[in-house]
């Protein structure tokens, strides 16, 4: 395998970055994990999304100089990767179903759509197990520069409103125990 340059060496060795891949490791880890109660899980998903969403925010947005557009990567099958996280998300039941106003912040947007745990932590788990693995498995100058890029891109623009709207309704399903203990 092809030795790192010394520039992104330094950056996945900074302590945001270190901070965040571990939160992102943990969470990936924890929706794999097929084997915890429906109590442990909704109280750990909790907690693992406030640190992934808390590391992210610190997370320095990459300037690309090794990738760009016309970088290419071995496509990860998406569907496959929603099939590694599908066993415990699946049995989630009704209290997976939360209402939301979809974009909060736009005082035309009035009406409340459902939203649904499952789809959050499916989204949020390809997002970054595809970068996880660009970083882990390709390893080359390129792919991790692309994949810490794509992760904070991705916080700003797509799983960070998952991750939002999950820690959001567990909050009420854990705090106010609608969840069946």
């Amino acid at each position: 395998m092809k030795q790192l340059s010394t520039e992104i060496t330094e950056l996945l060795n900074k302590k945001s970055t270190t901070d965040f891949l571990n939160a992102a490791r943990h969470f990936v880890t924890l929706l794999e994990n097929g084997g915890l109660n429906l109590e442990t899980f909704y109280e750990d998903a909790h907690k693992a999304l406030s640190e992934l969403y808390r590391t992210a925010l610190e997370l320095e947005t990459v300037d690309l100089i090794h990738s760009g557009p016309e970088s290419e990567f071995d496509e990860v099958d998406k569907d496959e990767l929603r099939e590694i996280n599908n066993g415990l998300i699946s049995k989630l039941g009704k209290e997976c179903f939360y209402w939301e106003v979809f974009d909060p912040s736009y005082e035309k947007e009035i009406e409340p759509t459902q939203g649904w745990l499952v789809d959050d932590f499916a989204d949020i788990y390809v997002d970054l197990k595809e970068e996880l693995t660009k970083i882990d498995q390709i390893n080359t100058d390129e792919s991790v520069e692309d994949a810490l890029w794509q992760l904070k891109f991705g916080f700003n623009h797509h799983w960070g409103n998952h991750c939002i709207d999950a820690m959001r309704a567990l909050h009420y399903l854990w705090y106010d125990r609608k969840v069946a203990m």
